[in-house]
């Protein structure tokens, strides 16, 4: 073992200081394919686990939870508090209202606080509460003493990192708008930063359930019941008892019981799919980084035949040969995973920010700062890293463990590497593609789009095996062409590279994988804005969009006062409004969105895009008979996700029992993937009761002006509801906004990789450079001048980029069809029209060919500097 470790650290450490600067690209690379995938992962736990968290933290010692099966936000009557009673024979109970707030921070900023209503008499049990000054004083405050602070209807208790970083202090007033209404609180405490004062980074409000109940306009109703069970009373048993209570007591029908877990549960699965993706894709930037291990390898084998000649002479085994060489591998790997790591942690500020929007606008309100690294994520790195280094450096280690002393030491062995163009070059392709076709065609498993994904990793490494045929077709037919626009430098550059396809394959595969899959995104995201765009002209016809200021996504339960929409109904140049109600019940595994509309106004002015267009006057007929019925209208991604069709039923929670609903339409909707169900608003009514609204559109009479008529509500509302108002125009810009900050993501994660790969570009050109280092030498010698080295070697890199970018345009095509048609059907349920963004994939071809030429001058350089003496004295 001893002797084996000199032996590496004289030929491999050493040879990997000698060359520092492609020994720091390789790890730099795997650094960053390893990077990637930890930011997605810290993202993606950020999102769920920030919630998960602020969901523990809040609830505190709470076992169990009662609440209004019907719908997530709608509460429950206080009165039924009184045939809840028999739960204290179960434990302590507390009544909590819990919404989200709107906070004045300065002039023309605001944050969102999560604002928790309870009654402080009860809730003392359930969470611990430690304000700051009453902790300054070695005590805690008594339950008289809290209650004083919070009698008010217009105090609040703000976390002391809240109240810090904005500077204010007991006793300073603060503009927080609930719902629709802006009023001023009085801080009346601070709460140290330390447990429920840390929730969501302490974005976190306390409030008397009274002045919660007036501030969200939820006057005599409860959001939800908890429960903190004895400690002689086993969980299991408890909530199956109350369950079964609960259902057979008529007086209580419609509430349930659950465990915390079961909501956590429910976030999670509805943001999987976002994060499968996610997760997905950051692994293509490790796959790219891993061709730079091939790479560093392979110039390792080709620069040393001589050493290994040497060693194998001598005695080393060839067995010997090959662990030297994957030990360097190793090496590589570890040092890059390490690295790795601490990028991903830097990185995941940035991915948080980009998916910020999307989780914030779709799904719900979680901190934007992702986790602290944990022990697993260090076990992730490596365990994906190492064995994929080890693989990719497989293949140049066992051609180091073939060569022979004599041939090596003689330099006999150079022409094995010759290209022949055999039947498999063909076949293998074909064959995978085949197995695209048919993965193509399989069902999503537990709504994962596995099938889909199989088939792009069939299209990739089926473009993989095909690039040595490409080269070889490229290097027949540039000849010519080549000849008359560079002159010899053009000749010998294509001969350079028509008899390096071997060495040269997998940096072009590599290059056109990271290339197809931009392509592949950007035909995706531009499809995708299309359809948007499409979908937003023939949909949104209103001329004024409104809804609470405090409403941040479609999960929050922000509602408009009764007065407020008084108001804009009584407005002179209002011809009509519609309000709709939103909110989320559980179904299947998940949530969706139960959505109530006025469909009379829908009809008479609106528009839904219904999903068979040839028979929109059938939709809209079906659409008219389910007034006064129960039926629905649901959403594209509802009916594909739960494979449900026109004329099926579905059954809803409600606040009366479980309920029956036919489809009677579907129709296309690019607002939330989850899945909306739409009813008339009488329907609604009949088994949910009367609810406030949560958004508003009005339709203007002829000849009103739009900009006009929203200063002119803005100015009716004054001071008292705070109300955004968009035009349709504005709608439109907001909505392509948020689209455009939902892919941002996406766009980075496909520059990390060309980085990637581009660095294997140059990496390429200097393996090929010493390999072909005698030859070059020959053209110095016979007047070759530094200037047409430098052009041939930029020609080269040139070439490089070009077949790569025309290869990954064309598997990208076809990656985009299976993205569009099988990944994106199966992860959200939306279809999208396919759109080829020509201008985009014009600008970044000629991008990646100007990239690509540039990352041929340091080895043009290097190989202009060779001096031609030596290298001819060598034979």
């Amino acid at each position: 073992m001893r002797q084996f470790n000199r032996l590496f650290a004289q030929f491999i450490i050493r040879h990997l200081l000698q060359e520092r600067l492609r020994s720091a690209a390789t790890i730099l690379g795997i650094a960053l394919g390893i990077a990637v995938i930890i930011a997605i992962q810290l993202t993606n736990a950020s999102s769920v686990r920030g919630f998960a968290k602020a969901l523990e933290t809040m609830s505190g010692k709470t076992s169990l939870e009662v609440f209004n099966a019907g719908g997530a936000g709608l509460g429950f009557d206080e009165l039924r508090l009184r045939d809840l009673g028999w739960l204290r024979a179960y434990g302590q109970i507390s009544p909590v209202i819990e919404g989200d707030a709107d906070v004045k921070t300065g002039p023309s900023t605001r944050e969102s606080v999560r604002v928790l209503g309870v009654d402080i008499l009860r809730d003392r049990s359930f969470r611990a509460y430690s304000l700051l000054e009453f902790a300054a004083k070695g005590r805690q405050p008594s339950r008289q003493e809290f209650l004083t602070l919070l009698i008010d209807p217009h105090a609040v208790i703000l976390t002391e990192k809240f109240a810090r970083r904005h500077g204010w202090q007991v006793g300073s007033t603060v503009e927080m708008t609930c719902a629709d209404q802006a009023e001023n609180f009085v801080v009346r405490g601070l709460l140290k930063d330390e447990g429920v004062g840390r929730t969501l980074d302490g974005n976190f409000a306390l409030m008397d359930i009274a002045a919660a109940q007036l501030a969200f306009q939820r006057l005599g109703r409860i959001d939800r019941l908890d429960v903190l069970l004895q400690a002689d009373q086993a969980i299991d048993l408890a909530e199956e008892q109350i369950k079964q209570r609960l259902a057979t007591n008529e007086t209580l029908r419609g509430l349930q019981v659950q465990r915390l877990a079961r909501r956590g549960r429910q976030i999670e699965k509805m943001l999987e799919a976002f994060h499968f993706n996610l997760t997905a894709l950051s692994y293509i930037a490790l796959l790219v980084g891993l061709f730079l291990i091939y790479n560093t390898v392979s110039i390792s084998v080709i620069t040393r035949r001589a050493e290994i000649g040497t060693l194998r002479a001598l005695g080393a085994t060839s067995q010997q040969v090959l662990v030297l060489f994957l030990a360097e591998a190793a090496l590589l790997a570890v040092l890059g995973c390490a690295l790795g790591v601490l990028f991903g942690r830097l990185l995941s500020y940035g991915a948080v920010k980009l998916t910020a929007t999307t989780v914030n606008a779709l799904y719900i309100a979680t901190a934007a700062a992702p986790p602290p690294l944990e022990f697993r994520h260090l076990v992730l790195a490596f365990a994906l890293g190492l064995p994929l280094a080890l693989l990719a450096a497989t293949l140049p280690a066992l051609e180091a463990a073939r060569v022979t002393p004599t041939t090596a030491m003689r330099g006999h062995d150079r022409l094995e590497s010759r290209f022949r163009l055999r039947a498999l070059s063909w076949v293998a392709p074909l064959l995978l593609l085949a197995f695209t076709w048919w993965f193509a065609q399989q069902r999503a498993v537990a709504g994962l789009p596995l099938f889909g994904y199989a088939a792009a990793l069939a299209i990739v490494f089926g473009a993989a095996l095909l690039v040595p045929a490409v080269l070889f077709v490229v290097g027949r037919l540039g000849r010519r062409p080549l000849t008359a626009l560079f002159a010899v430098e053009g000749r010998l550059a294509n001969a350079n590279l028509a008899g390096a396809i071997p060495r040269l394959s997998i940096s072009v595969a590599a290059l056109a994988v990271s290339l197809s899959m931009m392509t592949a995104v950007a035909v995706l995201i531009g499809s995708f804005r299309e359809t948007v765009v499409y979908w937003v002209e023939q949909t949104l016809q209103a001329d004024l969009y409104m809804r609470p200021a405090a409403r941040h996504n479609v999960a929050t339960e922000a509602t408009f006062s009764p007065a407020a929409v008084a108001q804009v109904r009584a407005h002179p140049a209002v011809a009509a409004a519609e309000a709709f109600r939103n909110f989320d019940v559980p179904y299947g595994s998940g949530l969706v969105t139960v959505g109530a509309g006025e469909f009379g106004v829908v009809l008479a002015r609106g528009k839904l895009l219904f999903k068979d267009p040839a028979n929109l006057e059938a939709g809209k007929a079906a659409m008219r008979g389910a007034i006064g019925r129960d039926a629905v209208v649901v959403s594209e991604s509802f009916a594909i996700k739960y494979d449900k069709r026109v004329g099926d039923v579905i059954t809803l929670p409600t606040p009366q029992g479980a309920r029956t609903f036919q489809i009677v339409a579907v129709y296309y909707d690019y607002s939330s993937d989850r899945g909306i169900v739409v009813m008339q608003r009488g329907t609604l009514a009949k088994y949910w009761g009367e609810q406030l609204p949560t958004s508003l559109t009005a339709y203007l009479k002829d000849g009103a002006n739009a900009d006009a008529v929203k200063d002119e509500l803005l100015k009716a509302f004054g001071e008292r509801y705070r109300v955004l108002i968009y035009t349709n125009t504005g709608i439109r810009q907001e909505v392509l906004r948020i689209f455009d900050s939902t892919f941002a993501i996406t766009y980075a994660l496909e520059a990390i990789a060309i980085f990637v790969a581009i660095l294997g570009v140059a990496s390429t050109l200097l393996t090929l450079l010493l390999e072909r280092k005698r030859e070059l030498a020959l053209l110095r010698l016979i007047g070759a001048d530094r200037q047409q080295v430098r052009k041939m070697v930029m020609i080269e890199a040139a070439l490089i980029g070009g077949v790569s970018q025309s290869m990954g345009l064309v598997v990208g095509l076809l990656l985009s069809l299976v993205l569009i048609y099988v990944i994106n059907v199966q992860s959200f349920g939306w279809t999208i029209q396919f759109h080829l963004p020509v201008l985009f994939l014009l600008q970044s071809s000629l991008l990646i060919l100007v990239v690509t030429t540039l990352s041929g001058i340091y080895p043009a350089n290097r190989a202009a500097e060779m001096h031609a003496a030596a290298e001819v004295s060598e034979e």
